[in-house]
């Protein structure tokens, strides 16, 4: 697969239904490198929490546009051993990455600052986690899923305990 840029969300989504072998994900969307004018349908802002806008979803991937107003986060979640690509597009995000203690809690062992450019890739074992929009401005990621997400888990940050979270049609 070349490295030649990709230059709409339409012609992402026609490369990742071109290759359909979840290892060459990661690089595909990595080539959409700047905002297109034809993402801007698919952004949606709300004051109160984060949005999630999916732009593409069959048997074998799922591309959703996240849109972060400042100060706004997802709860601490996994994907039910789903592997995602998390690819910032605009502004900074700050992930923290969480364990599972021995005493049923989650203990935060990790964090990254993810922007344009930084890429993150999250897969079964390590894949629980928190985003937030930590910066003075809004934050859009593109995540893609390798097969649709249909269930999630949602943690308790004072005790660890899951809620197990099922996708509703669509």
């Amino acid at each position: 697969m070349s490295a030649i840029p990709i230059r709409s969300i339409d012609e992402l989504v026609q490369e990742l239904l071109r290759h359909r072998d979840p290892a060459a994900y990661g690089q595909t969307l990595a080539r959409y490198a700047d905002p297109t004018p034809d993402l801007a349908p698919y952004l949606r802002w709300n004051s109160k929490h984060y949005t999630r806008t999916c732009i593409s979803r069959n048997d074998d991937f799922e591309l959703l546009v996240i849109c972060y107003e400042p100060g706004q986060s997802t709860s601490i979640h996994d994907y039910d051993s789903q592997t995602a690509w998390i690819h910032p597009i605009v502004g900074e995000l700050v992930e923290e990455r969480y364990a599972l203690t021995g005493t049923g809690g989650v203990k935060l062992t990790e964090e990254r600052h993810l922007r344009p450019g930084i890429d993150d890739v999250l897969t079964n074992g390590m894949a629980i986690h928190r985003f937030i929009n930590a910066g003075a401005g809004r934050a859009v990621t593109l995540n893609l899923y390798a097969r649709p997400m249909s269930k999630w888990r949602v943690y308790d940050e004072r005790t660890g305990s899951s809620d197990l979270r099922i996708a509703g049609p669509r």
